[in-house]
């Protein structure tokens, strides 16, 4: 298909690449707390006396990638509403979810284990692992890509949250704990404000108000923000027809480029394009025409995933990639227990005696996501690490316009874990 070249029009969402997720997980008590008596707001740092421990970072085992991947995906796959464009930071769950499992005993952390780890990950390996991922995403990164992680307690006088398990979220996920009067109005906002605050100000809130018998939130917020290596001049902008899943056409606007990254398999096709660090990159996989993107991402698994980047080919890629903006909000309790996590949604079964001595159990569980794809960029040379394996470019030339539904992913050069995965359905 041949795209005419427009000239460059400007649209509402100007601005550079960025994806901002957010997820709460609510941990409630077993029934209602005492209406007895009420305690003034505090929002006391309950780890100011203390500090993070210094934890040694380690190399990413075979199997934490694996089981990473494996979880990523399948969650990716529960997620996936049809018809409908959807966003997923796998990265941003299991990160909460690790904080939780450090509250759990029993069966309830052996769910935790078996789901984040299936390899035979202990919590203690995952903790391990989580920190080194995160450290290794975060460094010397110019603030590309923001973690933040942080518990938010009742301080009901009934609640006795473990210190062990805040110095321990404290020393993995860096994370901050904040005793609050939970019947005060004031601690939604000062929740939503720290929402904000670590979304870059993009995502203005995650609550609207507390239960009564909400107990306890622990909150991840990833905010990332990156710009091309190579910049779309304004001639780069085209105008073209996407197709919907209905067979219906779209007009849409189309940026235009040629990748040194092809990526096939026998069920899709795709390419690589690099963010000007070199360390993240936006992968598009565009399934054959007689695959329906429900049924290519049905047949998806980790490893599968994993496998389409190791059929890659240098050569070049003539790619049109649809502006568009997206997001979403995901309920998560339904799609986590598909997945394995049954006995902490469970107030009957659910054991968290390592957070504190009281009953509870997870009532809640929500992601927030944005992306934003656009033409902006600064100039830059670095070269990706996939681009310098030593291997020289092909004669081959391919051509990819990603003109009717696709799934594309934000990935981890070194790892190839999505840091974001979603679908395109309607640009």
């Amino acid at each position: 298909m041949k795209i005419k070249k427009i000239s460059y029009k400007k649209l509402s969402f100007i601005g550079i690449p960025m994806v901002i997720a957010i997820i709460a997980l609510i941990l409630i008590l077993n029934g209602v707390f005492s209406d007895g008596s009420s305690v003034k707001a505090s929002g006391s740092d309950l780890m100011k006396d203390s500090k993070s421990e210094k934890v040694n970072t380690v190399e990413l085992k075979e199997e934490f990638l694996k089981s990473t991947s494996d979880f990523s995906v399948d969650l990716f796959k529960q997620t996936y509403k049809k018809g409908e464009n959807s966003l997923l930071s796998p990265t941003s769950v299991y990160l909460a979810l690790g904080m939780v499992a450090n509250g759990a005993d029993g069966n309830t952390l052996k769910e935790f284990e078996n789901v984040l780890g299936k390899y035979g990950a202990s919590i203690k390996d995952l903790n391990t692992s989580y920190h080194s991922f995160s450290q290794e995403l975060t460094k010397n990164d110019s603030g590309k890509l923001k973690i933040a992680n942080s518990i938010w307690y009742n301080q009901g006088n009934s609640l006795n949250i473990k210190k062990e398990f805040l110095q321990t979220n404290a020393n993995y996920y860096n994370a901050s704990a904040y005793k609050a009067d939970f019947n005060n109005p004031q601690t939604v906002k000062d929740i939503n404000s720290w929402v904000k605050l670590k979304t870059g100000n993009t995502i203005d809130k995650i609550i609207n108000n507390i239960e009564p018998n909400t107990k306890m939130y622990l909150i991840n917020a990833m905010y990332f923000e990156n710009q091309w290596e190579k910049i779309y001049s304004t001639t780069d902008v085209s105008q073209d027809n996407f197709k919907l899943e209905s067979g219906v056409n779209k007009s849409t606007d189309f940026m235009l480029s040629t990748e040194t990254t092809f990526l096939k398999d026998d069920k899709a096709e795709g390419f690589i394009k690099p963010y000007k660090d070199g360390k993240y990159s936006f992968v598009a996989i565009l399934p054959n025409p007689n695959i329906s993107i429900d049924s290519y991402i049905s047949s998806l698994s980790g490893e599968s995933f994993m496998n389409f980047f190791k059929n890659r080919e240098i050569s070049h890629v003539h790619a049109a990639i649809p502006r568009f903006k997206t997001e979403c909000s995901i309920d998560l309790i339904e799609p986590l227990k598909k997945l394995g996590l049954k006995d902490c949604f469970d107030s009957e079964k659910s054991n968290f005696t390592k957070m504190d001595s009281g009953k509870t159990c997870i009532g809640g569980a929500l992601q927030k996501t944005y992306i934003s794809e656009d033409t902006k960029g600064t100039k830059a040379g670095a070269v990706t690490v996939i681009a310098t394996l030593g291997m020289s470019m092909t004669s081959n030339s391919h051509e990819i316009t990603l003109n009717r539904p696709f799934v594309y992913a934000i990935v981890d050069n070194e790892t190839n874990l999505p840091l974001f995965i979603g679908t395109m359905m309607n640009p």
